[in-house]
């Protein structure tokens, strides 16, 4: 059993691993060397290609028979960013005032080597049964190509049915057990090109000012295109990026380069949002003789789980051990449980996403453990129906 003490002292530990995106050995390393402790079957495996940068991913397994739980998450961090604007160094795992400052412990180590030492205790008992596994990446915070996708994929290529998954994001607003997610919005993020005709300015009748229509074109697409969906919020366009690279006075330029972000709920999919953005673009600009080019850059999937089994549990030990009725939602941003719903039920829930990606990014102890509580007592009563 790994008691309070340990606990936090593996969790400085591996706070103290510097493992920007993508690279995570040294993190894996640690893990697996803590998994072999408590006689884990371990798997390292990497994906890449010819055009990505080949990452390093790890599954970890015990136990037999089924159900088979699987926690899910990423090790790998953001940047520090300037490392003279943090208290505290950002790989020191430093504590003070019952506070623990460094770079991923928000997001998601922390959350992480919770449900890793829940998962040990669990199984440390005379009277465990089931299968426990983990699926860990290096490649949550960087384009998430040869991460959690790859690895589920390999993990059902293996014959391993997994049939429940909580990932352990930062989903909490204020307190630990306030929010499990059951879903997130899509993703869709595009280049897009306004092209229009070259001139100089004192003669804007021999040119056609591609700026002047885009400014047009783009608030006929911005904003929300729905009032949401039963389980989402509306879905909402966004221009990230504007330029058109002239650093003159006196020329008209002939492009507009524009980068926008989509967040979709149920209602969309990707063909219906690029057709509705071509279509808005195209009636503001044909008129004026202006073309543009569309192009997708990247789509992250809508997904849903819904309540069932899963949630019930959850919001079960939750409940049990802070007396708070945790709310089912689908706010925030994208995760790696759309790769996961594709082959069983996943929730995401964890520590309170407060700090994460911030100078200073920190988590209380007490949360720490509370955490590992709640996910000791839902692997108890998952595996003792």
């Amino acid at each position: 059993m790994i008691n309070q003490v340990e606990a936090q002292n593996i969790l400085q530990d591996f706070l103290r691993i510097e493992s920007v995106t993508p690279d995570a050995k040294k993190s894996f390393d640690f893990l697996e060397k803590l998994f072999k402790k408590y006689n884990f079957e371990i798997h390292r495996v990497k994906f890449g290609s010819a055009d990505t940068i080949e990452v390093e991913n790890m599954f970890a397994i015990i136990g037999s028979g089924g159900p088979h739980l699987n926690f899910a998450g990423h090790v790998d961090v953001v940047p520090p960013g300037e490392l003279n604007s943090w208290k505290h160094p950002p790989f020191s795992g430093h504590i003070e005032d019952g506070i623990i400052y460094a770079r991923g412990a928000e997001d998601m180590k922390g959350a992480v080597i919770a449900s890793i030492v829940a998962g040990i205790n669990y199984y440390e008992r005379m009277d465990s049964k089931g299968t426990l596994s983990y699926m860990l990446t290096g490649d949550e915070e960087g384009v998430a190509i040869n991460g959690t996708k790859p690895l589920i994929k390999w993990v059902n290529d293996q014959g391993i049915k997994i049939n429940d998954c909580i990932v352990t994001e930062p989903t909490n607003k204020e307190l630990i057990g306030d929010n499990i997610k059951i879903g997130r919005r899509g993703s869709l993020s595009c280049d897009l090109r306004i092209i229009g005709k070259q001139g100089h300015v004192a003669y804007p009748e021999k040119a056609n000012n591609p700026i002047t229509h885009a400014i047009k074109a783009l608030s006929k697409i911005t904003g929300q295109l729905d009032e949401g969906s039963e389980h989402f919020l509306p879905t909402n366009i966004e221009i990230t990026s504007i330029d058109v690279n002239n650093p003159t006075h006196n020329i008209i330029p002939e492009l507009v380069h524009v980068s926008l972000n989509v967040r979709f709920n149920d209602l969309w999919n990707e063909i219906s949002l690029i057709e509705y953005i071509k279509n808005r673009l195209s009636s503001a600009l044909d008129e004026a003789e202006i073309t543009f080019d569309l192009r997708k850059i990247s789509v992250a999937d809508v997904y849903y789980t819904g309540s069932g089994k899963l949630t019930d549990l959850l919001q079960k030990a939750i409940f049990n051990k802070t007396n708070i009725d945790a709310k089912l939602s689908t706010f925030g941003g994208t995760s790696d449980g759309r790769f996961i719903a594709k082959y069983c039920p996943v929730v995401e829930f964890g520590l309170v996403g407060r700090t994460m990606h911030q100078v200073d990014e920190k988590i209380r102890i007490d949360d720490f453990f509370l955490l590992t509580e709640i996910y000791i007592e839902f692997i108890d009563n998952y595996f003792n129906l």
